[in-house]
């Protein structure tokens, strides 16, 4: 039986999300430390196994494929072959004699390695001066880079910064980037802001439809009926009504969806992050905007964001926010088919239909 050894050689394919995703597989199935993933990556290609037989060789090829890694298998010689044609070893010379080293010594600053003094470090092959003065620029810069850091875990809309500019900004990465706005959005906490901001969308959106359909509307309404409910009372129903009518539906949508996740198994993180991710999908109620196609389109794809809020917020699969956030629709359509079938079943055993004899 042949044996094999595997050949690690880094990512298969590049790019920052798949090296976080390797280096965590890394540390899961091979039980290493944060920093030894990290190094094994940055010194491929590299021998992670030998002197295997074809069926583990298999098992490893296996794991970094999963893992987003790619390696190579090559095949060992029979050991008794490399034991025939094993070269001679050459007959031990003798040592000479070594004095022990008297001048000035430096030790590395990254590696720790001592050494004579000099500019290389012969372990790991840094120039010690270069690396030095990297390590000050970093250390001036270290309260920047944290401060930009911190505010990139959180949205635009909850950084502090200018109204308008905090909500467009907000607006843009939602319905454009939603993955990554919402793994930020999850990052963050509490309930007033995400609120505010879905019902300012909600109102946005279903104010700016109401008024163009009341205009449009309006020309195909006899006189009379116009008159009944005159312009002034249309906007102030409306103004009082559009946010009452989107701050319920966040909450008891946030509810409903909640539910469907604990039903399903994706409830991992608690209320508010449900509630944060309804909140801020409401953005697609922009879509009302636009005339006739604009209503349809933005419920769809608020839809749409809603999984992928549930999905980043609980760090769950797909499936089960898909599962979770369609299930009322699910249970409806099932309640319908299950009346469709049952009703006339009941009305025909009932004889209300029944002929009457003469």
């Amino acid at each position: 039986m042949g044996l094999y050894k595997v050949i690690f050689l880094g990512l298969k394919v590049a790019g920052p999300e798949e090296e976080t995703r390797l280096i965590q597989g890394l540390q899961k199935r091979f039980n290493l430390s944060p920093e030894k993933a990290e190094s094994l990556l940055q010194r491929v290609p590299i021998v992670v196994k030998k002197g295997i037989s074809k069926e583990e060789m298999e098992r490893y090829v296996k794991v970094f494929e999963e893992i987003g890694g790619r390696v190579r298998v090559e095949e060992e010689p029979p050991r008794e072959f490399a034991e025939v044609f094993r070269e001679p070893e050459p007959p031990p010379r003798p040592k000479p004699e070594v004095k022990p080293y008297t001048g000035p010594m430096v030790t590395c600053p990254q590696c720790g390695f001592e050494q004579p003094e000099s500019d290389d470090c012969v372990k790991c092959g840094i120039i010690i001066s270069k690396f030095v003065q990297y390590q000050e620029m970093a250390r001036s810069i270290e309260g920047q880079v944290r401060e930009i850091s911190t505010e990139e875990k959180i949205s635009p809309w909850e950084s502090g910064g200018g109204f308008f500019w905090a909500y467009m900004r907000t607006t843009k990465e939602a319905l454009f980037s939603p993955t990554r706005f919402f793994k930020k959005v999850s990052a963050g906490e509490g309930y007033w802001s995400p609120l505010i901001y879905g019902i300012l969308s909600g109102i946005i959106g279903f104010g700016v439809s109401l008024v163009y359909q009341w205009f449009l509307f309006s020309a195909f309404i006899p006189p009379q009926i116009h008159a009944l409910i005159p312009y002034n009372l249309f906007l102030t129903l409306s103004l009082i009504g559009i946010p009452l009518m989107v701050t319920s539906s966040i909450f008891i949508g946030s509810a409903i969806t909640h539910l469907c996740l604990m039903v399903v198994g994706g409830n991992k993180n608690g209320y508010q992050a449900t509630f944060r991710a309804i909140s801020y999908s409401y953005c697609a109620l922009l879509f009302n905007i636009v005339p006739f196609i604009g209503s349809f389109a933005g419920s769809v794809y608020m839809i749409i964001l809603i999984i992928f809020g549930v999905r980043e917020g609980h760090g769950i699969s797909t499936g089960k926010a898909v599962l979770a956030v369609l299930l009322p629709l699910i249970v409806v359509l099932g309640l319908g088919i299950l009346t469709a079938i049952l009703l006339p079943m009941f009305l025909a055993g009932s004889g209300l239909f029944r002929g009457v004899g003469v």
